[in-house]
């Protein structure tokens, strides 16, 4: 039997865990479902125009603007998870970090310089919005909520290259790991988002209002309305 102290020495010299197929594979899906909640938050907050936004306010002003909150918050704080250091509280992270320092590049040294610099980028990023986490999201920093500033801005552009850098990121261990002779285009990948189907239903819940609003049409639009399997939802 190991003695305690021959124990942690043994801890102490355990190796870093190498990473595997699978480790890629969840860190891609955990990317793409991040994708996807960027994608609801431009279909319903920066496409459309005024219009959009008039839209919304005249048929849920508190919800759109507690949904928009919610999604920013979430984009920012899982985008600071996944560029996280690969330990805290003793336990390994899946991070950009964790891929680069674990993954066996040594027959592809030129892919890992690639990986690092896509990773430093990614980082510089990661600072612009880190604030935000940091203060008012992962934290409620009493200074941060007295002077009411906003914090972790970043432009449009900053936050396409973010993307792109990703997708590039995901491209190369996908590759590597999982399909030598795939592509895993991360800004590409098909339905990503279904909201503009919500937009869709709510452009279409204004002209049923304006037809039952015309004395012509008001009885069949009740029809219709009490009608249907839904009037109940």
């Amino acid at each position: 039997m190991f003695r305690q102290h021959e124990f942690e020495i043994a801890a102490v010299n355990t190796p870093p865990p190498i990473v595997s197929k699978h480790d890629v594979d969840q860190f891609c899906n955990s990317c793409v479902i991040l994708r996807s909640i960027y994608r609801h938050y431009q279909i319903l907050f920066e496409e459309g125009g005024d219009l959009r936004r008039e839209l919304q306010q005249s048929i849920a002003p508190t919800f759109f603007g507690d949904l928009n909150h919610l999604l920013i918050q979430h984009l920012i704080l899982t985008i600071c998870k996944i560029t996280d250091c690969e330990d805290s509280g003793g336990h390994k992270n899946m991070t950009v970090e964790f891929l680069i320092n674990n993954a066996d590049f040594s027959t592809a040294p030129n892919e890992l310089d690639e990986l690092k610099q896509l990773a430093k980028s990614m980082h510089a990023f990661r600072k612009r919005i880190e604030p935000a986490r940091n203060k008012l999201i992962g934290h409620l920093d009493r200074h941060s909520v007295w002077e009411g500033k906003s914090l972790g801005g970043a432009g449009k552009s900053e936050w396409n290259q973010f993307w792109l850098d990703l997708q590039d990121f995901l491209q190369i261990l996908h590759k590597h790991y999982i399909d030598s002779n795939g592509h895993f285009y991360l800004n590409a990948v098909g339905y990503l988002s279904d909201a503009d189907m919500l937009v869709k239903a709510l452009k279409e819940s204004t002209y049923f209002h304006t037809l039952l609003e015309d004395r012509r049409f008001t009885q069949q639009c009740a029809d219709v309305a009490f009608n249907s399997k839904y009037s109940k939802a």
